[in-house]
Protein backbone atom coordinates (compact mmCIF):
# COMPACT_ATOMS: atom_id res chain seq x y z
CA UNK A 1 0.00 0.00 0.00
CA UNK A 2 3.26 2.56 -0.02
CA UNK A 3 7.01 3.19 -0.58
CA UNK A 4 8.99 5.10 0.29
CA UNK A 5 11.43 7.34 -1.80
CA UNK A 6 14.74 8.58 -0.38
CA UNK A 7 15.85 11.71 -1.65
CA UNK A 8 18.32 12.76 0.99
CA UNK A 9 22.36 12.67 1.42
CA UNK A 10 21.60 10.10 4.29
CA UNK A 11 20.36 6.72 5.20
CA UNK A 12 16.86 6.43 5.94
CA UNK A 13 16.41 2.90 6.28
CA UNK A 14 15.14 3.33 10.38
CA UNK A 15 12.08 5.69 8.95
CA UNK A 16 11.13 3.57 6.28
CA UNK A 17 10.76 0.65 8.59
CA UNK A 18 8.77 3.09 11.51
CA UNK A 19 6.55 4.27 8.28
CA UNK A 20 6.28 0.11 7.32
CA UNK A 21 4.64 -0.05 11.07
CA UNK A 22 2.81 3.08 10.93
CA UNK A 23 1.49 2.96 7.78
CA UNK A 24 -0.69 -0.05 8.26
CA UNK A 25 -1.66 1.53 11.74
CA UNK A 26 -2.83 4.97 10.17
CA UNK A 27 -4.98 3.33 7.85
CA UNK A 28 -6.61 1.15 10.16
CA UNK A 29 -7.95 4.31 12.08
CA UNK A 30 -8.67 6.42 8.82
CA UNK A 31 -9.92 3.67 6.60
CA UNK A 32 -8.53 4.78 3.83
CA UNK A 33 -8.06 2.48 0.90
CA UNK A 34 -5.70 3.92 -1.71
CA UNK A 35 -1.71 3.71 -1.32
CA UNK A 36 1.01 6.22 -0.79
CA UNK A 37 4.56 7.36 -1.84
CA UNK A 38 6.26 8.33 1.01
CA UNK A 39 9.65 11.13 0.30
CA UNK A 40 12.20 11.67 2.56
CA UNK A 41 13.62 15.00 1.21
CA UNK A 42 16.43 17.23 2.34
CA UNK A 43 16.14 20.72 1.64
CA UNK A 44 18.84 22.64 3.44
CA UNK A 45 17.29 26.90 2.55
CA UNK A 46 13.83 25.60 4.10
CA UNK A 47 15.72 23.55 7.28
CA UNK A 48 17.46 27.37 7.73
CA UNK A 49 13.89 29.17 7.43
CA UNK A 50 11.89 29.49 11.06
CA UNK A 51 8.72 28.91 9.28
CA UNK A 52 10.08 26.58 6.49
CA UNK A 53 8.14 23.64 5.56
CA UNK A 54 8.15 20.35 7.40
CA UNK A 55 6.12 18.31 4.89
CA UNK A 56 2.98 18.60 2.19
CA UNK A 57 0.62 16.32 0.86
CA UNK A 58 0.38 16.39 -3.13
CA UNK A 59 -3.72 15.05 -3.65
CA UNK A 60 -2.43 14.18 -7.51
CA UNK A 61 -0.17 12.02 -7.17
CA UNK A 62 -1.07 10.34 -3.69
CA UNK A 63 2.30 11.46 -2.18
CA UNK A 64 3.42 12.55 0.86
CA UNK A 65 7.00 14.92 1.29
CA UNK A 66 8.50 14.70 4.48
CA UNK A 67 11.49 17.36 5.11
CA UNK A 68 13.75 15.52 7.43
CA UNK A 69 17.38 17.81 7.51
CA UNK A 70 17.81 18.58 11.49
CA UNK A 71 14.45 17.04 12.40
CA UNK A 72 13.80 14.25 14.98
CA UNK A 73 12.67 11.13 13.78
CA UNK A 74 9.74 11.60 15.95
CA UNK A 75 8.81 14.88 14.74
CA UNK A 76 9.01 14.10 11.34
CA UNK A 77 6.64 11.04 12.11
CA UNK A 78 3.79 13.43 13.34
CA UNK A 79 4.28 15.19 10.15
CA UNK A 80 3.77 12.07 8.50
CA UNK A 81 0.75 11.09 10.28
CA UNK A 82 -0.65 15.20 9.80
CA UNK A 83 -0.20 14.22 6.04
CA UNK A 84 -1.77 10.80 6.22
CA UNK A 85 -5.02 12.10 7.28
CA UNK A 86 -5.06 14.66 4.41
CA UNK A 87 -4.32 11.15 2.29
CA UNK A 88 -7.74 9.63 4.29
CA UNK A 89 -9.61 13.16 2.87
CA UNK A 90 -8.09 12.59 -0.72
CA UNK A 91 -9.23 9.17 -0.92
CA UNK A 92 -12.90 9.73 0.26
CA UNK A 93 -12.66 12.82 -2.57
CA UNK A 94 -12.38 15.78 -0.05
CA UNK A 95 -10.31 17.29 -2.32
CA UNK A 96 -11.53 19.24 -5.35
CA UNK A 97 -10.37 21.56 -7.64
CA UNK A 98 -12.86 24.35 -6.64
CA UNK A 99 -10.55 24.14 -2.87
CA UNK A 100 -6.74 24.79 -4.23
CA UNK A 101 -4.58 25.98 -1.64
CA UNK A 102 -2.97 29.10 -1.33
CA UNK A 103 -1.57 31.08 1.15
CA UNK A 104 -3.46 31.92 4.17
CA UNK A 105 -6.02 29.08 2.99
CA UNK A 106 -6.66 27.76 6.47
CA UNK A 107 -7.64 31.03 7.41
CA UNK A 108 -9.80 32.10 4.60
CA UNK A 109 -11.72 28.76 2.77
CA UNK A 110 -14.24 26.93 5.48
CA UNK A 111 -13.81 23.67 3.87
CA UNK A 112 -10.01 23.51 3.82
CA UNK A 113 -9.86 24.74 6.95
CA UNK A 114 -12.21 21.96 8.59
CA UNK A 115 -9.91 19.90 6.52
CA UNK A 116 -6.94 21.10 8.49
CA UNK A 117 -8.74 21.16 11.76
CA UNK A 118 -9.10 17.30 11.02
CA UNK A 119 -5.48 16.89 10.22
CA UNK A 120 -3.98 18.08 13.30
CA UNK A 121 -6.33 16.48 15.54
CA UNK A 122 -6.65 13.16 14.55
CA UNK A 123 -3.23 13.48 13.11
CA UNK A 124 -1.22 14.05 16.86
CA UNK A 125 -3.99 11.66 17.75
CA UNK A 126 -3.16 8.81 16.22
CA UNK A 127 0.21 8.96 16.54
CA UNK A 128 -0.17 9.38 20.02
CA UNK A 129 -1.82 5.99 20.73
CA UNK A 130 0.45 4.85 18.11
CA UNK A 131 3.88 5.49 20.46
CA UNK A 132 1.77 4.79 23.44
CA UNK A 133 0.83 1.56 22.17
CA UNK A 134 4.73 0.65 21.53
CA UNK A 135 5.82 1.85 25.07
CA UNK A 136 3.39 -0.17 26.42
CA UNK A 137 4.20 -3.08 24.92
CA UNK A 138 1.02 -3.58 23.03
CA UNK A 139 2.46 -2.95 19.79
CA UNK A 140 6.09 -4.86 18.61
CA UNK A 141 7.94 -2.42 16.76
CA UNK A 142 11.84 -3.75 15.90
CA UNK A 143 13.81 -1.07 14.49
CA UNK A 144 17.18 -3.04 13.10
CA UNK A 145 19.35 -3.15 10.04
CA UNK A 146 18.89 -6.80 8.76
CA UNK A 147 18.28 -5.07 5.55
CA UNK A 148 22.60 -4.19 5.40
CA UNK A 149 23.63 -6.61 8.34
CA UNK A 150 23.61 -3.42 10.99
CA UNK A 151 22.93 -3.89 14.64
CA UNK A 152 20.50 -1.67 16.09
CA UNK A 153 20.81 2.22 16.13
CA UNK A 154 19.50 4.50 19.00
CA UNK A 155 17.89 7.71 18.19
CA UNK A 156 21.40 9.74 19.69
CA UNK A 157 23.30 7.39 17.39
CA UNK A 158 21.63 8.20 13.90
CA UNK A 159 21.40 12.01 14.96
CA UNK A 160 25.26 11.93 15.19
CA UNK A 161 26.15 10.45 12.20
CA UNK A 162 23.04 12.61 10.16
CA UNK A 163 25.41 15.65 11.76
CA UNK A 164 28.56 13.95 10.89
CA UNK A 165 27.45 13.28 7.56
CA UNK A 166 26.61 17.36 7.22
CA UNK A 167 30.02 17.98 8.35
CA UNK A 168 31.97 15.25 5.95
CA UNK A 169 29.56 17.13 2.87
CA UNK A 170 30.73 20.66 3.95
CA UNK A 171 33.97 19.43 4.39
CA UNK A 172 33.79 18.23 0.68
CA UNK A 173 34.76 14.42 2.35
CA UNK A 174 31.74 13.23 1.25
CA UNK A 175 30.28 12.98 -2.32
CA UNK A 176 26.21 13.61 -2.72
CA UNK A 177 25.72 9.89 -3.64
CA UNK A 178 27.89 8.96 -0.36
CA UNK A 179 26.16 6.90 2.19
CA UNK A 180 27.64 7.68 5.73
CA UNK A 181 29.31 4.38 8.00
CA UNK A 182 26.80 2.95 10.50
CA UNK A 183 28.22 1.41 13.76
CA UNK A 184 30.86 -0.38 11.93
CA UNK A 185 32.80 -0.54 15.48
CA UNK A 186 36.52 -1.76 14.18
CA UNK A 187 35.90 0.45 10.69
CA UNK A 188 37.01 -2.30 8.52
CA UNK A 189 34.15 -1.98 5.99
CA UNK A 190 32.43 -5.39 7.05
CA UNK A 191 29.16 -4.48 8.11
CA UNK A 192 28.40 -8.14 8.44
CA UNK A 193 30.85 -9.09 10.95
CA UNK A 194 29.33 -9.54 14.69
CA UNK A 195 29.23 -6.94 17.12
CA UNK A 196 31.57 -8.60 19.45
CA UNK A 197 34.44 -9.17 17.27
CA UNK A 198 34.11 -6.09 15.86
CA UNK A 199 34.73 -4.65 19.44
CA UNK A 200 37.63 -6.87 20.16
CA UNK A 201 39.64 -5.90 16.76
CA UNK A 202 38.67 -2.11 17.64
CA UNK A 203 40.02 -2.28 20.88
CA UNK A 204 43.01 -3.87 19.23
CA UNK A 205 43.22 -1.04 16.58
CA UNK A 206 43.37 1.97 19.65
CA UNK A 207 46.24 0.05 21.30
CA UNK A 208 48.02 -0.01 17.98
CA UNK A 209 46.86 3.99 17.11
CA UNK A 210 48.11 4.61 20.55
CA UNK A 211 52.30 3.44 18.98
CA UNK A 212 52.01 6.20 16.05
CA UNK A 213 55.23 7.44 15.21
CA UNK A 214 56.04 11.26 14.09
CA UNK A 215 56.35 9.99 10.50
CA UNK A 216 52.91 8.52 10.39
CA UNK A 217 51.27 11.52 12.31
CA UNK A 218 53.16 13.50 9.68
CA UNK A 219 51.71 11.25 6.63
CA UNK A 220 48.73 11.69 8.64
CA UNK A 221 48.37 15.41 8.59
CA UNK A 222 49.34 15.44 4.48
CA UNK A 223 46.02 13.41 4.33
CA UNK A 224 43.91 15.84 5.39
CA UNK A 225 45.08 18.52 3.37
CA UNK A 226 45.07 16.01 0.34
CA UNK A 227 42.82 17.34 -2.34
CA UNK A 228 41.64 14.00 -3.11
CA UNK A 229 38.56 12.78 -1.83
CA UNK A 230 38.57 10.50 1.26
CA UNK A 231 35.61 8.00 2.97
CA UNK A 232 33.71 8.96 5.64
CA UNK A 233 35.26 5.99 7.23
CA UNK A 234 39.17 7.48 6.33
CA UNK A 235 38.07 10.92 7.82
CA UNK A 236 37.04 9.47 10.86
CA UNK A 237 40.72 7.11 11.37
CA UNK A 238 42.66 10.53 10.45
CA UNK A 239 40.56 12.64 13.44
CA UNK A 240 41.40 9.87 15.69
CA UNK A 241 45.35 9.58 15.13
CA UNK A 242 45.44 13.29 15.57
CA UNK A 243 43.87 13.63 18.97
CA UNK A 244 45.26 10.54 20.13
CA UNK A 245 48.87 12.18 19.32
CA UNK A 246 47.67 15.35 20.88
CA UNK A 247 46.61 13.43 24.04
CA UNK A 248 49.93 11.77 24.36
CA UNK A 249 52.09 15.06 23.93
CA UNK A 250 50.24 16.52 26.49
CA UNK A 251 50.76 14.22 29.11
Amino acid sequence: MHKCVNNTVGNVYHLEQMVDNFFPYSQKQLGFDKGATIVFQSDEDNAGRMLGKTAYYDPENFQVVLYTDGRHPKDILRSLSHELVHHAQNCRGDFTRDNPTYEGYAQKDPHLREMEREAYEKGNLIFRDFEDLIKTGKIDVEIDFSETGEPKMSLKEWKNNEINTKLMKKWGLLSEAAKPDFLDLDKDGDKEEPMKDAAKDAKEKDLDEAQLSEEEIEETVEETTAPKMISVHEAKQITRRILERVRKESK
